[in-house]
């Protein structure tokens, strides 16, 4: 079991799922192509904020998404048969509380559910990179920041995973060339914060001193109508938000979430901020400035 502190760095994964990626690729040497959805979750007093990427292969996102469609295609054909709403899709935090389009739900039903969408991740090699954080404590150290904290964190959260997605795969192609594009959802229902994500992809893109900058192609915001692959995101996002809020809370795990953790297909490299980690941080960016290296700013 991954172990959980108070440090920068929560866990890191002790399987190496490669080899699960693309076998065939890197013994030949060729491109191999990623892509990740990126998702966020967060409460409604905007404090605990989790930002997390989900990864796979371009070939095996297709068969998720098509299991995934036959999966609500076959829960919907169940609820128009009992004359009850159907769903348009799977939302976590709707689905988890029994909201919106799941307001009646039992919880066995939801449970028989989500389980079954949970089964598809266990023939689905990917692997998760999240970042957690508390917006007030960067908030405290950043006070120039809290007039939209959620701007703040969508900005330096990108940043950072973009530069663990390249530490990861660099550690785990082995020399073998790397693409990977990034999509996320469209933020605050209409797009607010789609800017700040561009601005930070462009930053680190064009930033020479980031080593792995040449392994991401693109990012581009989508509606979750136009992507069923946003909806395991989701899953994956509204999991690691629990787990934050877990760890802040002193709460043991969710039994949905250690089970991802013991599946083999599934890997993640989790990271959460302390107060200590964003003093370093304001620090660094203060020198990085002063060297004349943009910031946030």
């Amino acid at each position: 079991m991954a172990r959980q502190d108070q440090r920068p760095v929560d866990y890191i994964p002790a399987r190496q799922l490669w080899s699960g990626f693309n076998p065939l690729g890197i013994i030949k040497g060729t491109f191999v192509i990623f892509k990740g959805y990126i998702d966020e979750s967060y409460g409604p007093n905007q404090n605990v904020f989790s930002f997390s990427c989900l990864i796979a292969r371009g070939k095996d996102w297709m068969e998720m998404e098509r299991k995934w469609r036959l999966h609500l295609t076959a829960k919907n054909k169940e609820l128009a048969k009992l004359g009850r709403r159907t769903i348009s899709r799977y939302h976590a935090s709707d689905c988890s509380g029994r909201r919106g389009e799941f307001k009646g739900w039992s919880l066995d039903e939801r449970d028989a559910f989500v389980l079954k969408l949970f089964e598809l991740f266990k023939k689905f090699p990917s692997h998760t990179v999240v970042y957690d954080a508390q917006l007030n404590d960067i908030c405290q150290i950043f006070p120039e920041w809290a007039a939209d904290r959620l701007e703040a964190a969508y900005f330096l959260l990108t940043g950072f995973l973009m530069h663990q997605i390249g530490s990861d795969f660099k550690k785990q192609s082995k020399g073998t060339p790397v693409k990977i594009t990034l999509f996320h959802d469209r933020t605050a229902s209409d797009g607010k914060y789609d800017p700040t994500i561009l601005r930070a992809f462009n930053q680190h893109l064009n930033d020479p001193t980031f080593e792995q900058r040449d392994f991401f192609t693109t990012i581009a915001p989508l509606k979750w109508q136009d992507s069923v692959a946003l909806q395991p995101a989701d899953l994956v996002a509204f999991e690691c938000f629990k787990e934050a809020e877990a760890r802040i809370e002193a709460r043991k795990s969710r039994r949905s979430y250690a089970a991802l953790l013991d599946m083999r297909s599934f890997g993640i490299h989790s990271m959460s901020f302390n107060q200590r980690a964003i003093r370093a941080l304001r620090a660094r960016m203060e020198e990085q400035q002063q060297l004349g290296i943009v910031g946030y700013e």
